[in-house]
């Protein structure tokens, strides 16, 4: 069989944690899936990288020091409007109310630590999926137990 000469470049994904060993483990992971991974330690780094390289996805946390997740998206939203459509929010702080509030007010997939590495594969390659396309019209969330269903589809 001939190969083609347009191959399918790999996913890029950037990952903002200040958790060195969190970005690690899911630069790994995200890898041995055959995606494309860089990583940033905080919101100011992660601006760094968006400012040089275009990502088909971003997966952020939200406490972080030096620039927090929320105005690293809230910069997203003003300067790269189409990566803003491309976040997953990876969060421990499930109690905070502002926190919540905030989570909801972007639409966004969100995480919550801990979670299972599968939970995050399947929530990656459905957001992929989903977010290649705009949409005009907004789709109701479709539950977890869906997700692979439609992602092997």
């Amino acid at each position: 069989m001939a190969r083609s000469s347009h191959t399918l470049k790999p996913k890029r994904i950037l990952l903002v944690d200040d958790e060195q060993a969190i970005l690690d483990i899911l630069a790994r992971v995200l890898t041995t899936a055959g995606y494309t991974v860089d990583t940033a330690g905080n919101g100011q780094e992660a601006l760094q990288r968006v400012a040089c390289r275009d990502y088909d996805l971003i997966i952020t946390n939200v406490r972080m020091p030096v620039l927090d997740g929320r105005a690293f998206y809230r910069h997203l939203c003003g300067f790269y409007p189409h990566l803003s459509q491309r976040v997953i929010f990876c969060t421990g702080d499930t109690a905070d109310v502002a926190t919540q509030r905030f989570l909801n007010s972007t639409g966004a997939p969100v995480i919550f630590k801990p979670f299972q590495l599968t939970i995050l594969l399947e929530m990656v390659a459905y957001k992929l999926a989903t977010c290649q396309v705009p949409m005009t019209v907004a789709s109701p969330p479709v539950p977890s137990s869906e997700v692979i269903a439609v992602v092997a589809t």
